[in-house]
C-alpha cells in the first residue's frame, strides 16, 4: 500500500506539516509513504502544443508529452501512477490553488488514465484514491475555488476522492500548529485514504457530508447548465464532477441540489464524463485537420500583425 503526498507551498511550511500529519497516520496504519514538494523540482509549463492529444485521437497511440525526459515531470508521474493513494496539500492564493500546482496538473493530460484506457494502455488500469487539503490564511470565502480546483485535478486522473478539507486562518509558517484540531483533521484524512485503499469498491466519501452543494463530489459551486458538445445538457450542473440535476427546496425550506435520474451520464466519478471528453477532443481534432487549408489562409492576417510588446533590458 503506497501513498504519495504532493505539496506546493513553502518548504517546511503549513502545507508540509499537514501533509506529514496525514502521512504519519497512514504509515502508522501500514502504508509505505513518500512526500514531495513541487518547489524542489523542475517542471516546465505546458506549451499547449497538443501533441499528446493528437497522438491518441488521430493515431490511436498512447499520449506522450513532448517534454518527457526534458524535466522532472515524468519521474514524478511514475511515482504518482504507482501510488495506491495520493494526498495533495496546496495553499490557496487569490481564491485558487497555488500556480505551481496548476503548472504541475496542466501537464497531466499526457498521463490521463481515461485517455490511456481508450488506447488500451494496461499501465493505467489501476484503482487509486485521493485526499485533498487546501490551506491558507483566510476563511473559505477567500479560498473559495481551492478545494474545487484541486478536486478536478484528481477526478481527471481517475482518482476516487475519499476526503477533502480546508485548513484556514493560518498564514504564517507553522501557525497551523496553534490549532490541534487542524493537525488531527489532517491525520484523519490520512487514515481515510488508507481506508479507501483497503476498501476501494465499497468506500464512499469519508469526509464532511455537508461540505458543499453537490451530493456526489461535495463541491460548493454550481453552474447553470449549457449545451454539451453532443447534447442539450442539464438545468444545473456541478462544474467539478459534471453530474446534473436541478435545485429543490426541502420541507425546511432549504435549497438542495438534486441529481436527476440520468444525471450521471457525464460524470467524472464513474469515468463516463472523461470517456465522453475523449470523443469530444477527437471530434474537434478531426474538424481541425479537415479544415487546415482554410485555417492557415485566415491565420495569415493575424500572423502578420505585430503589436507593440514589452521589452526586457538585459
Amino acid at each position: 500500500m503506497k501513498i504519495l503526498a504532493v505539496t506546493a507551498g513553502r518548504r517546511n511550511g503549513n502545507g508540509e506539516i499537514l501533509a506529514k500529519a496525514a502521512l504519519m497516520k497512514a504509515e502508522e496504519l501500514g502504508a509505505e509513504v513518500k512526500m514531495i514538494n513541487l518547489h524542489n523540482y523542475n517542471i516546465k509549463p505546458c506549451s499547449g502544443c497538443e501533441s499528446c492529444t493528437v497522438k491518441f485521437t488521430q493515431k490511436g497511440e498512447a499520449p506522450e508529452c513532448v517534454f518527457k525526459d526534458k524535466d522532472d515531470m515524468d519521474t514524478i508521474m511514475q511515482e504518482w501512477l504507482a501510488a495506491d493513494g495520493v494526498i495533495v496539500v496546496v495553499p490557496a492564493y487569490s481564491f485558487m490553488p497555488a500556480g505551481l500546482y496548476r503548472i504541475f496538473t496542466d501537464r497531466h493530460l499526457a498521463y490521463e488514465p481515461n485517455f490511456h484506457k481508450q488506447v488500451n494502455n494496461p499501465a493505467y488500469f489501476k484503482h487509486r484514491v485521493g485526499g485533498i487539503i487546501a490551506n491558507g490564511g483566510s476563511t473559505r470565502s477567500w479560498m473559495s475555488l481551492a478545494l474545487e480546483s484541486m478536486n478536478i485535478t484528481l477526478l481527471t486522473q481517475d482518482i476516487k476522492v475519499v476526503d477533502q478539507v480546508m485548513i484556514n486562518r493560518a498564514p504564517r509558517p507553522g501557525q497551523v500548529l496553534l490549532n490541534e484540531k487542524s493537525i488531527e483533521r489532517a491525520a484523519k484524512l490520512g487514515e481515510n485514504v488508507v481506508k479507501g485503499i483497503q476498501n476501494y469498491e465499497e468506500v464512499g466519501f469519508l469526509g464532511d457530508e455537508n461540505l458543499g452543494w453537490c451530493p456526489v463530489c461535495h463541491s460548493n459551486v454550481l453552474s447553470l447548465g449549457e449545451p454539451h458538445w453532443n447534447e442539450q445538457g442539464f438545468k444545473i450542473e456541478c462544474p467539478v464532477c459534471h453530474c446534473g440535476g436541478d435545485l429543490e427546496k426541502d420541507e425546511n425550506g432549504k435549497w438542495k441540489f438534486i441529481i436527476e435520474e440520468d444525471g450521471y451520464r457525464k460524470s467524472m466519478i464513474n469515468g463516463s464524463g472523461a470517456k465522453d471528453h475523449f470523443f469530444e477532443i477527437q471530434d474537434t481534432m478531426r474538424k481541425y485537420f479537415s479544415n487546415m487549408e482554410v485555417i492557415n489562409e485566415k491565420r495569415k492576417k493575424y500572423l502578420d500583425y505585430k503589436p507593440a510588446t514589452i521589452e526586457i533590458k538585459k
